[in-house]
């Protein structure tokens, strides 16, 4: 029978991580191993998942990326999944990952719903909102969710795991997700396999947050050499987000050309996403949330475009592409 390790990247999350360990303890197929990895051992964290009975690990990461490496490399099972401190897990969560790897030869990673776990502000649903990948019914799909994933253990070992990218913490699901379906590899989506979530409540938060997750979404294509649709989708952002103040202002001289203009970028967004849905319902919100979260996350693309690509990816980028100079600046 195949076995799964359960895992939390956590930093100074003392105060939360109990909840998430109490709802794996309910969890109606129990994990055969809950692993924590803090950066440093002297995180209080460390004491209170040890308290729960979980194995801990010191990752001396700076950022995501290093610790899912860690977390990777002291995995010793089948599988390997994922959750965040911030999150409780429906009780038969792991029963649900589980059954889709035992029964699906040809999946190797998944996600699942992240609902919100707590009455949520109207910042906390700008944040809910921001999720794609949960608006899939189950089936196949493109992406993960980070805090909501599994995988097999060796699908990731043979994609080299996540890109060496110190000091960055954002976009590495985006990361593992695109290198496991470049690799031939399937993802599924299991509305079963739900997460509650907590979500950022204090709106300069998730502004930062915003900017954090442009400007790594960026610096991560740009250190995997990727230059696909994403990328070409992801530098439209900031443009697309230009035009509306670009149209205002020109409405100050030329009232009809600066109202097309200012209106171009919200109808081709409210297109795109309808279409992307196949709803309205449920293609609105996500509209209106987007368009309030889309300058703090053009401003944070912009930086990811002159940020210097740490070494370590360079090194990584070289050897998977046989290049002898530099990746890609």
């Amino acid at each position: 029978m195949a076995s799964l390790t359960l895992a939390i990247c956590a930093r100074n999350a003392q105060h939360i991580i109990g909840d998430c360990l109490a709802s794996i303890s309910r969890q109606t197929v129990a994990p055969d191993e809950v692993l924590v990895a803090v950066d440093d051992l002297a995180d209080p964290t460390a004491e209170v998942a040890t308290e729960y009975g979980a194995r801990v690990i010191a990752s001396n990461a700076t950022g995501l990326y290093e610790a899912r490496n860690a977390v990777l490399d002291a995995c010793t099972t089948d599988y390997l999944a994922f959750t965040d401190a911030d999150c409780e897990l429906v009780p038969g969560w792991v029963e649900s990952v589980k059954e889709v790897l035992d029964s699906r030869s040809e999946i190797a990673a998944g996600t699942g719903r992240h609902p919100p776990a707590e009455a949520r502000n109207f910042t906390a649903w700008l944040h809910h909102m921001w999720f794609i990948v949960e608006t899939e019914s189950t089936g196949e799909c493109e992406g993960i969710i980070g805090g909501n994933s599994y995988f097999r253990t060796q699908a990731l070992r043979d994609v080299g795991g996540w890109l060496k990218l110190p000091r960055h913490s954002a976009a590495e699901d985006v990361y593992i997700a695109t290198a496991l379906r470049k690799a031939g590899h399937r993802i599924w989506f299991d509305e079963r396999a739900a997460v509650r979530h907590r979500y950022e409540t204090k709106f300069r938060g998730l502004m930062r947050k915003a900017v954090m997750m442009g400007k790594d979404i960026v610096v991560m294509m740009r250190a995997a050499g990727w230059r696909d649709s994403l990328w070409y989708y992801t530098l439209a952002i900031p443009v697309l987000a230009g035009l509306l103040p670009a149209g205002i202002l020109l409405a100050i001289v030329a009232p009809v050309p600066g109202v097309c203009v200012a209106l171009t970028p919200l109808l081709i967004t409210f297109v795109f996403l309808a279409i992307r849905f196949r709803s309205l319902s449920t293609a609105l919100p996500r509209w209106i949330a987007r368009w309030v979260v889309i300058w703090p996350y053009s401003w944070g693309i912009v930086q990811g475009l002159v940020t210097p690509i740490p070494p370590a990816a360079r090194v990584r980028h070289r050897q998977e592409h046989g290049e002898a100079s530099s990746a890609p600046q």
